[in-house]
């Protein structure tokens, strides 16, 4: 990872840890902004990370856990992983643009979960298929999710020639529902 990166990382994972403890955050070190970087993503983020992580605690209060930047159709929106003292988990969306939530989805374990499992009518070796067909590339890693709508879907990490995406398919028809570019992510689970 690039100087610039980790810089651009550790300004963002203050801002993370600080919402966290209900802080302010630390002012971060001045960044030299290049296009294309990590920094520059953060830099030209028109809410904030810290606008979103607050109205996402706001929302879900609970521990956050990651925090990414994507590209979607819409705009780019802030995805923040949360997890609360009862150990429920939730993926939270805030618009990058205007610093409200866009979409709220509860994260279960595992697809064999009995919410998950009522709606599922295709497994997930069925849905990575459909994932790599639109993104070819190494999956990372799979989320299972519900969705705000009353839909489940498995959502894949998928690393690619040309960079990180997040490749979203109905667990019921096995469509894509969305694809996104990451184009920053900090903390992990």
């Amino acid at each position: 990872m690039s100087n610039l990166k980790l810089i651009a990382a550790a300004a963002a994972v203050l801002v993370l840890a600080a919402c966290n403890k209900g802080e302010a955050p630390a002012a971060p070190a001045p960044l030299e902004i290049t296009a294309g970087s990590s920094a520059a993503a953060v830099a030209s983020s028109n809410a904030g990370i810290e606008s979103c992580a607050k109205a996402v605690l706001a929302q879900a209060p609970g521990e956050l856990l990651q925090a990414t930047l994507k590209q979607e159709t819409e705009g780019r929106v802030w995805e923040f992983e949360i997890k609360q003292a009862d150990g429920k988990l939730f993926d939270i969306e805030c618009s990058d643009t205007a610093g409200t939530i866009v979409e709220t989805e509860v994260r279960v374990a595992t697809a064999a979960a009995p919410a998950f499992a009522a709606l599922a009518k295709i497994d997930e070796a069925a849905a990575k298929v459909k994932a790599l067909e639109s993104k070819p590339g190494t999956v990372e890693r799979v989320e299972f999710e519900l969705e705000p709508d009353g839909k489940a879907s498995y959502e894949f990490d998928i690393k690619t020639a040309d960079g990180d995406y997040r490749v979203e398919i109905d667990a019921t028809s096995g469509e894509v529902v969305e694809s996104s570019k990451e184009l920053l992510e900090i903390g992990g689970v």
